[in-house]
This record gives C-alpha cells, structure tokens and sequence, in this order.
C-alpha cells in the first residue's frame, strides 16, 4: 500500500482520461473494492499501469492505494509495458450477442445492481436491446437466393456475424471497404437482400473446385 500523492503518473503516457471516466472509476472502485492494483516501476519509480486508478483515488481522497511494483530492464520495456496496457484491450473485439447475455445474467443475478458500473451507460445498453428489437420487427425476407438469369443493380449481403463478413471480404478478394456506405445512404436502382451465409458457401465451394 502506498500514499496516492506519493505516486509519480509517467509523463510519456499518451492516454487522457475524462472526468467521466475518471467519476466512473472512482464510483466502481467504492462499490467493488481495488480489483486491480497500481503497477510502478523499481527502475523509474514511475506509473507504469494505472494512471486513471490513481486519479480516481486522488478524487475520492483515498490515504492508501494498493501498489505492485514491477522489475523492468530497462526504459524501453517500460515503455513498451505503458502502451500495451492500454492497446491491448483496444484491440479487442466486442460482441454486442454476448454482451447482451451477460447483462441480462447480471441483471437476472441482481436486479438493483447499478448496471452501469460495468462501464456501459444506460442509454448504450437502452440503444443495444432496441436495435435488437427492430431487428425482430423487421419483415422476414421469404427468399434470400438469387433467381438465375436476375439481373441486380446492387446487391446487399446480410451478415451477423462479423467474422462471416470479414471471411467473405477475403474470400472475394475485396481489398478496400468503402465505410460512408451505410443503411441511411441513398441507394440509386433495384437491389435484392442476399443471406450472407450462402455467400461464404459458394466462396467454400469455389475453393474446394480450384
């Protein structure tokens, strides 16, 4: 344990945390205990992992905050250790299915649980359950196949699942993805929904002939 005033923030750290997020930290810190501690380096002295906690205890006044102190070689393993604490978990990839089971179980497990010390704001989970009930709104398509000899001026391919769609890119050899393209933009001539899944069929089955 060591006094948060005493702790020196690295000032080659490129991360900037809000006022929100910092409040947000502080309220699950007061709610959950110190789930993670403080890492600073024996070498430096400095933060090397946990910048925001140690914000977000100066905001709550905390005496004591719990420190892991890291042996690095030298400032370039540091460095490397500051950036990919927080890179990492960037990289990671959310899936909105099971982030929706997760919160239901939370809420299920107990409902006056304050769900947005999960870090979701209760607009953001509000937004994610209702677009999953436009979906089941929506009118179901009775075929999704293209007849032979149609003749489409776009066509649309429906994915849900992201890694589908990221197989089907490169199964057509699809190099740049034009993102201004969305479901508000103006489409101009006929085009017929296609069930993305029988898509990355053929592109298996093309494959296996070659």
């Amino acid at each position: 344990m060591a006094d948060p005033a005493a702790l020196k923030p690295n000032p080659a750290n490129p991360n900037r945390h809000s006022a929100h997020q910092i409040q947000l930290l502080a309220a699950i810190i007061q709610e959950q205990g110190w789930r993670a501690p403080i890492t600073v380096s024996k070498r430096s002295g400095l933060i090397v992992r946990g910048h925001g906690r140690l914000e977000a205890a100066l905001l709550m006044g905390c005496d004591k905050v719990p420190v892991d102190e890291q042996d690095y070689a030298n400032e370039a393993e540091e460095l490397a250790d500051l950036l990919a604490d927080n890179r990492l978990s960037e990289l990671a990839e959310l899936d909105e299915a099971d982030l929706k089971k997760v919160i239901e179980k939370l809420r299920q497990a107990d409902p006056t649980f304050d769900v947005e010390l999960t870090g979701f704001m209760e607009d953001e989970i509000a937004k994610l359950f209702a677009e999953e009930e436009a979906e089941d709104a929506l009118e179901t398509i009775p075929r999704m196949e293209c007849q032979a000899f149609e003749h489409h001026d776009y066509l649309v391919f429906m994915f849900h699942d992201l890694r589908d769609w990221m197989l089907a890119l490169q199964g057509i050899g699809v190099i740049e993805v034009d993102y201004s393209i969305s479901r508000t933009s103006k489409r101009i001539g006929i085009g017929r929904v296609l069930n993305g899944k029988r898509l990355l069929q053929l592109i298996e089955a093309g494959g296996k002939a070659a």
